[in-house]
């Protein structure tokens, strides 16, 4: 794991929140994946912020689930940004502004230095809007990792 994390989340705090996303996705057919950069790399610096989280959206194959319920938030800390996209499953019925409103809350909480909190509650937050779009059907897995990506 890259030590620069541990600025932000400790190792029971990186566990908490893999746990509170399997317990979400025991309700939903949505899969979240969060992906955490430090920053962007002399390379990526060529690249606008959205067009690196959509990278990312593609190389974590956010996109391969069966119904296109998968959902990235990617965050790059020493830069503040934040994205959360959506595949086309969700994209198609839960709008944009949804989603804004929880980086929004999520931007609150990080500059209070309430690092675990906020993403604790993004994550549940996520889970309630899924849950209601996009119940858990009888023949449903987890179809994308649980962990917490940290690039």
């Amino acid at each position: 794991m890259k030590d620069w994390i541990f600025k932000y989340f400790s190792e029971d705090d990186l566990i908490s929140i893999k746990n509170e996303i399997s317990k979400v996705e025991k309700n939903t057919s949505g899969e979240i994946i969060l992906s955490f950069r430090q920053k962007r790399s002399f390379i990526e610096k060529l690249y606008k912020h959205h067009e690196l989280a959509m990278k990312d959206f593609g190389r974590l194959k956010v996109w391969n689930t069966r119904h296109r319920t998968g959902i990235l938030v990617f965050m790059m800390f020493e830069e503040k940004y934040y994205d959360i996209i959506a595949d086309e499953g969700i994209y198609a019925i839960i709008p944009d502004k949804t989603w804004n409103t929880l980086e929004n809350k999520l931007k609150t909480e990080f500059k209070s230095g309430k690092y675990t909190a906020g993403m604790l509650h993004l994550v549940k937050q996520m889970g309630k809007i899924l849950k209601k779009e996009f119940p858990v059907k009888p023949d449903d897995k987890n179809e994308l990792p649980d962990d917490v990506i940290i690039n």
